[in-house]
């Protein structure tokens, strides 16, 4: 079995996604703690998959946005599982809006159950897997990580955010993604520009804005 002995941690796992990876895991020999809002829900779900094992599960009542709650359902996970070697940051929500009528506590709301719980699962975890000296951390992405949808800004917002993009996309699509060429502005460039201005002969230049930007206005 891949998992054999792997202690779990998979929030929103009381049903849907969360609950078919949990069942994976223990057909494969993990325990895992099935955390969840609902704790009535995260209880049935355990014992129903604790019958079918051949891994074991836990239940967990953990809001993923509350710092108190995931440390104290991180601890409970060590204390009856013996650690943890897997993270899977699945809890979500979805609410749709258009974005000019979009009601920012609930931006703020998906947001934070999202990207805050992410955050505070793995900072709660990585202590355990550092002790042990390897451990997976999984964050539940989506088709939007990658694009738009009408009425899901904010889903998308944290989509994105959880998938995050490389050193070499931020310099190639951000940085530079509007340049003509690709290339950087060197400090070169600029004095060669403070030169021009300070040293021009007459005052035609007065009022000016020049953009040394190899291009970043001409896309």
């Amino acid at each position: 079995m891949k998992l054999k002995d792997k202690v779990a941690i998979v929030t929103g796992g009381a049903q849907g996604i969360g609950e078919a990876i949990a069942r994976r895991y223990m057909a494969e020999g993990a325990n895992v703690a099935i955390a969840d809002l609902n704790l009535d829900e995260a209880k049935a779900t355990a014992d129903k998959l604790t019958a079918i094992g051949p891994g074991k599960a836990i239940a967990v009542a953990m809001n993923v946005t509350d710092e108190d709650q995931v440390n104290k359902g991180i601890a409970q996970t060590v204390a009856q599982l013996g650690g943890v070697d897997i993270l899977v940051s699945n809890a979500g929500v979805q609410i749709v809006h258009p974005v000019e009528e979009f009601p920012f506590g609930e931006w703020k709301k998906l947001l934070s159950i999202h990207l805050d719980g992410a955050f505070l699962t793995s900072k709660a975890c990585l202590p355990h897997m550092y002790k042990k000296g390897s451990g997976s951390i999984i964050f539940m992405g989506s088709v939007h990580s990658k694009e738009a949808s009408p009425l899901k800004s904010a889903y998308v917002t944290a989509k994105h955010g959880l998938l995050g993009i490389s050193e070499q996309d931020v310099i190639k699509k951000v940085m530079l993604g509007n340049t003509v060429d690709g290339e950087f502005t060197t400090v070169e460039d600029v004095a060669e520009v403070a030169l021009l201005f300070a040293g021009f002969e007459t005052n035609a230049l007065n009022g000016q804005s020049l953009v040394v930007s190899h291009g970043w206005y001409m896309n």
